[in-house]
């Protein structure tokens, strides 16, 4: 018999569900308007509660508690299923999307039966796009099991293969509508991961028979941790260094078949092995893969910026190639990637924080006298400032990671259009803003995954033991999570790539009024040279009592980081022995990133969507306390490029901090539900929306274990126990000496 209420004798009944209802309805928020602003329009707001509504709803797709019993067998065999409804879905939303965009001609020609696939923009994939960000949150692997086919093996084909390849490979072949054949991604090696330039795997140009022998070398250049390798990618595109004439033109990108689409065997030279479990996403069939001799035709190297074009009569070929593109086109497919990190920040960031903050309100512990009601955790001070700052993070990562989404597309539309036409010129243009988009993409992915890593585990601490359930959705979302910190750019490498890039930009302006507004306004408004000249000298203030003050205390952090550098590597010559600091420089430009974007949308009225005085306010403390909270952090760095003195530390900054945290507290339950998250895509009973946190858990623990049975279901190892247990208490009596080593030489026959 299991009791139906939550109880201790002489004490009173735990009702977690009368704090959340009561902070309900205390609330004066607006959450249909915060809804708004955090989903960027009410167009796409729209569109979002849509499409998780169908996610919730379909059988194959929704996701529930039992989820965290699979194996990974289980796992994988569930995920081919949702890969298959998936793309059944993906034709649909095409279809939805020109009808949307009225392209009534290319949404006849997607419905014929020729073989040939209308290109389709990014305005056609946009509605699939976001049903599988959505999905991701639910069920990461699947999220990247897909996300591997179109956003690695696609975008790296899009961005590096001529209009015929694309054209070929993405339509004709049909990779694009998940049909025709399925796509991994082979460039990360067993020796070799970031440096992406000193990769061992070798295509050879054959002059005579005008193709590539694809090679694996030795054991470190052996492809590794490729997704979709292990079972199910068909093709795969090669990151390889390019061979001709015995001369090395680097890495390069190549199309190369792995297994018959029909049967899906291996192809002859083609060896491929399972990598085994791993710390999470064990839906993901991530394997390695070796080369040995494989021939591809010459057509099959993605030649939009590096041609290899053979000469009559077996002449030397000639390789042509494109200086202002080719550098950085190989790390084309990776853009995707990390701008989806950061979305991905905002929405796996709402479901975490929306999990603890509910649990912090509805939990109770220590009564302040002897029959008192027991305190809610959310009312400690010291677990608002664990639990609060968290709260507001993925308030901050919102606008950001749309701006930086829609900055993604419209850089790569007008890449694309500017590298078929040829002009030198806007082919500079655009090289820049792509390199300034690697600049923040990286800067905000690397900071972004590590501060979800960090919220998802502060949270769990702070839902105590029941935090620790892997029911309560925290240990899985933690180790599906952290690997976002490692692939597809490691974050420290991230950092120091762009904080290089940073930095030139900073010794150009300061030395040489270099700079460029209208490519760097935007992002490194703080690069300007007036501005830097105003903060050495002494001009620019900082002003915490004005909104901006707490956007623009970042931007002179990082001029003062930023001279504080040049000066140390002017004097030792050495760049390397500053990467401490250069890292906190592509924190700093990340989180001045996200209060920038934040501040000038919120406060324009007609982009935030916020009219309701209160709420407003409410949204403005989220951005107080996001700035507060890691000036605090950092404090050591402020107070040593004399940003603040210690004293104004302790006697302003954590003040400040303290004061916001009980503003944030009184909203707190309203901020969660305004993310607008159903209890099937939170999947922890501990935060579902009703805040019957205990019978929640205890249902969905007795659901998935059943009650045991008297004398049914004996594990097989009771017999062990039993044995154990029933053995005789002659050893014990005779402990010791001789008698003892008789006992054990009797035991050991």
């Amino acid at each position: 018999m299991t009791r139906t209420t939550t109880q201790k004798r002489g004490s009173p009944v735990l009702n977690p569900q009368k704090f959340i209802t009561q902070e309900r309805l205390n609330s004066k928020l607006d959450i249909d308007q915060i809804n708004t602003f955090l989903e960027s329009n009410p167009t796409r707001q729209a569109l979002t509660h849509s499409l998780v509504e169908q996610i919730i709803y379909d059988p194959v797709l929704k996701t529930d508690t039992d989820y965290y019993d699979q194996t990974k067998e289980q796992l994988r065999l569930n995920t081919a299923k949702k890969i298959n409804r998936l793309s059944i879905y993906m034709e649909h939303d095409i279809k939805t999307a020109r009808e949307q965009f009225r392209d009534q001609d290319l949404m006849k020609q997607l419905q014929t039966e020729s073989s040939t696939v209308p290109p389709l923009t990014n305005k056609d994939i946009s509605i699939f796009d976001k049903r599988l960000s959505l999905v991701a949150n639910m069920d990461p692997q699947l999220g990247t099991r897909v996300g591997v086919h179109l956003g690695l093996f696609g975008n790296c084909i899009k961005g590096n293969g001529t209009d015929e390849q694309i054209k070929y490979w993405l339509q004709e072949r049909g990779a694009t509508l998940i049909k025709g054949i399925y796509g991994c991604f082979a460039m990360t090696e067993l020796g070799h991961g970031s440096n992406v330039a000193q990769l061992q795997t070798r295509a050879v140009y054959d002059v005579k028979k005008d193709c590539f022998i694809i090679d694996t070398p030795d054991l470190t250049a052996t492809k590794w941790w490729i997704g979709g390798a292990a079972h199910s990618a068909t093709h795969t595109v090669v990151y390889a260094r390019l061979i001709v004439n015995e001369k090395d033109y680097g890495v390069k990108t190549f199309v190369v078949p792995l297994r018959d689409t029909s049967t899906f065997q291996l192809l002859p030279g083609i060896a491929i092995g399972d990598i085994g479990s791993k710390m999470g996403r064990d839906g993901i069939d991530n394997g390695w893969i070796q080369f040995r001799n494989v021939v591809i035709p010459r057509e099959f190297m993605l030649s939009r910026f590096t041609k290899v074009i053979p000469r009559p009569n077996g002449a030397n070929p000639i390789v042509k190639t494109e200086p202002q593109l080719d550098a950085i086109s190989g790390y084309s497919a990776l853009l995707s990637g990390r701008v989806n990190m950061v979305m991905d920040s905002f929405r796996f960031g709402s479901k975490f924080a929306t999990i603890g903050i509910r649990y912090a309100v509805g939990r109770q512990q220590f009564a302040p006298k002897k029959n008192a009601e027991e305190t809610q955790l959310i009312d400690y001070p010291l677990h608002q400032y664990r639990v609060l700052p968290q709260l507001v993070i993925p308030y901050l990562v919102s606008p950001a990671a749309f701006k930086l989404m829609d900055n993604y597309y419209s850089t790569l539309d007008e890449l694309y259009a500017v590298s078929s036409s040829g002009d030198k010129v806007k082919l500079a243009k655009v090289s820049s803003k792509l390199k300034n988009l690697f600049i923040d993409s990286a800067s905000l992915k690397a900071t972004n995954t590590w501060l979800i890593a960090q919220l998802i585990d502060e949270l769990r601490q702070s839902c105590g033991g029941h935090g620790y359930s892997q029911y309560n959705a925290f240990g899985k979302g933690y180790d599906d999570w952290v690997v976002q910190c490692t692939w597809e750019g490691d974050n420290n490498i991230l950092c120091l790539t762009s904080a290089k890039s940073i930095l030139k930009k900073f010794v150009d302006s300061a030395t040489m009024g270099k700079y460029d507004k209208e490519l760097d306004s935007d992002s490194f408004g703080y690069l300007d040279p007036k501005y830097i000249m105003g903060i050495f000298s002494g001009s620019s203030k900082i002003e915490l009592d004005k909104l901006s003050g707490y956007r623009d205390v970042w931007a002179i952090s990082l001029v003062k980081l930023l001279g504080h550098i040049a000066k140390i590597v002017e004097k030792s010559r050495n760049i390397d022995g500053v990467s401490k600091l250069l890292v906190l420089v592509a924190k700093f430009h990340a989180i001045h990133y996200m209060l920038k974007t934040y501040y000038v949308k919120l406060s324009n009225p007609g982009e935030s969507y916020v009219t309701d005085e209160a709420t407003r306010d409410a949204l403005w403390n989220a951005y107080k306390l996001f700035s507060i909270y890691f000036i605090d952090k950092h404090s050591g760095e402020f107070q040593q490029l004399e940003i603040f003195k210690p004293r104004e530390i302790s006697q302003l900054i954590q003040p400040k901090l303290m004061e916001l945290l009980p503003l944030i507290r009184n909203d707190a339950i309203a901020l969660t539900d305004a993310f607008k998250l159903p209890d099937a895509m939170i999947n922890a009973p501990i935060g579902y929306y009703d805040g019957d946190i205990y019978h929640n858990y205890f249902n969905e623990v007795c659901k998935n274990n059943p009650t045991e049975k008297d004398g049914a279901g004996i594990p097989s190892y009771h017999g062990l126990l039993s044995s154990m247990l029933g053995r005789g208490f002659e050893f014990d009596a005779r402990l010791g000496g001789a008698a003892a080593a008789e006992t054990l030489a009797q035991l050991n026959k």
